[in-house]
C-alpha cells in the first residue's frame, strides 16, 4: 500500500503532490485581461503548475480523482496566484492546521482546523491564510461532466 507524507515529498517543504492520476484531464481556468475564462495550461513557460509535477510511479495510482495536493501557505499568503475555477472538476478541501478564509462564489468564509470545504464545479474560489501560523490544506478534486468524459477517453486510449 503506497504511503505518502508532505515532508518527504521533492517540490519544497510548502506543497507537494502526494497521489497523482495518470490521466490529467482537469482544466484550471483564469480570467484573461477582458474578464472571459481561459485555460491556464495555454499559458508559455515558465508558469509551473502542479499537476505538471510526478507523483512517482508508487503514488501515480488514482482511477478517478485527479490529485490529492497538500499545501501549507504562510501567513498572508494565497493557495494561488489568481482566483479560478475547475470547469470539469469538484473539490473537496480539508483544512488541516492553521486559519483563514476561503472565497467561494465571491462570498468570503472563514475557515479553521477541522473544516472541510466544497468547491462546486466552474465556482471561482481561493483560499488564503489570515491568521499568524501556517494554513494546513489538503485539496482533493475530482472530475465530472466533460472531465469524466475525457477521463474515461484517456483511461481507453
Amino acid at each position: 500500500m503506497p504511503i505518502a507524507n508532505w515532508k518527504t515529498q521533492p517540490f519544497n517543504v510548502i506543497q507537494s503532490l502526494l497521489f497523482n492520476n495518470p490521466h490529467r484531464v482537469i482544466e484550471y481556468s483564469i480570467r484573461d485581461e477582458n474578464g472571459e475564462w481561459r485555460n491556464r495550461a495555454d499559458d508559455p513557460a515558465p508558469v509551473v503548475r502542479l499537476y505538471e509535477k510526478e507523483a512517482g510511479d508508487d503514488r501515480t495510482c488514482l482511477q478517478t480523482i485527479q490529485f490529492v495536493h497538500h499545501m501549507l501557505i504562510p501567513p498572508g499568503g494565497r493557495h494561488v496566484n489568481e482566483l479560478h475555477i475547475h470547469p470539469d472538476a469538484e473539490e473537496i478541501v480539508v483544512i488541516t492546521c492553521g486559519r483563514g478564509e476561503a472565497i467561494i462564489a465571491g462570498e468570503t468564509h472563514e475557515i479553521a482546523a477541522q473544516d472541510v470545504v466544497y468547491v462546486p464545479p466552474s465556482t471561482e474560489h481561493e483560499f488564503r491564510n489570515t491568521g499568524e501560523e501556517l494554513l494546513g490544506v489538503l485539496f482533493i478534486c475530482v472530475p465530472t461532466d466533460d472531465g469524466l468524459k475525457k477521463l474515461a477517453a484517456a483511461r481507453q486510449a
